[in-house]
């Protein structure tokens, strides 16, 4: 595998996990071109990501974390212009009120950035800090990652929040972390040291980190580059199998597309049958 020189089609990570769970979200979203604002939570862990970047990336230069509260305000900045746009509210946040609910969420990211602050930005010296990888493959279309962090210990590491703890195989089969191993050796000619999943999982009632460290073997680049494959002949087919019947994110408080979705009973949802929790 190789760096392109030139564009074509590609897949990402995101992409071939969302063709994987759901063609039908993966036909609106990247044939259709429909685009669904965020929710809440969502642009929280978009902040974070932010406020994370913008300290790696000077972090860089000056081999120092940010003060503590310029990583707060960096966060919090990047969650106000994202309220500038378009973003969604379940019909849960809606009663409460606009206000509430966004007071609510700044204060409870507050929580988070400082996590991020005290726990996690120490631990890293970046060397590369979203790195945009292109691997060029003999097939129709290439794979892009952009890897969040590789530090000078040859980690990979992605930043995610969380409402609940994740387990071991969250960290294992992650193809996220896959594709950003297979992105590092292409750029660094080495394969990653180890790939880490480390979270801030934010309950009602506290705030916590959680690392999760992996491996990525010639093994576990077969199983991508299958999946690669297969992602590849299905979106070149034009046949997009919808989600499996029960799956849990086939409901309205996890996909925007649902209430107009051919292959989902959104009335019924909407009447209280198991549609928001």
């Amino acid at each position: 595998m190789s760096t392109a020189t030139e564009a074509k089609p590609h897949l990402s990570a995101t992409q071939i996990t969302m063709l994987s769970n759901c063609g039908e979200q993966y036909k609106r979203r990247y044939v259709d071109g429909e685009i669904i604002p965020p929710g809440i939570a969502l642009m929280k862990g978009g902040a974070l990501h932010k406020g994370a970047e913008t300290n790696m990336r000077q972090k860089l230069v000056s081999g120092m974390d940010l003060p503590k509260p310029e990583i707060v305000e960096a966060t919090v900045a990047a969650f106000e212009a994202g309220l500038h746009g378009m973003y969604a509210l379940t019909d849960e946040e809606r009663s409460r009120g606009v206000s509430v609910v966004i007071g609510e969420a700044k204060d409870r990211l507050v929580e988070v950035a400082t996590c991020h602050a005290d726990e996690q930005a120490p631990d890293y010296q970046p060397v590369m800090v979203e790195e945009t990888v292109r691997i060029e493959l003999p097939g129709p279309r290439d794979i892009l990652g952009i890897i969040d962090l590789a530090d000078d210990l040859n980690r990979i590491t992605d930043f995610k929040t969380a409402s609940r703890r994740k387990r071991q195989d969250d960290a294992d089969t992650n193809i996220q972390l896959s594709v950003y191993a297979a992105a590092f050796e292409v750029k660094m000619g080495i394969p990653p040291s180890e790939v880490r999943l480390d979270s801030i999982v934010q309950t009602k009632k506290s705030t916590s980190r959680q690392v999760l460290i992996s491996q990525r073997s010639r093994a576990d680049f077969n199983v991508l580059a299958a999946r690669i494959n297969a992602a590849a002949k299905t979106i070149e087919a034009g046949t997009f199998m919808p989600a499996a019947i029960g799956w849990w994110g086939c409901s309205l408080r996890f996909c925007g597309f649902a209430r107009s979705c051919p292959f989902f009973n959104a009335e019924r949802k909407a009447l209280g049958d198991g549609g928001e929790e």
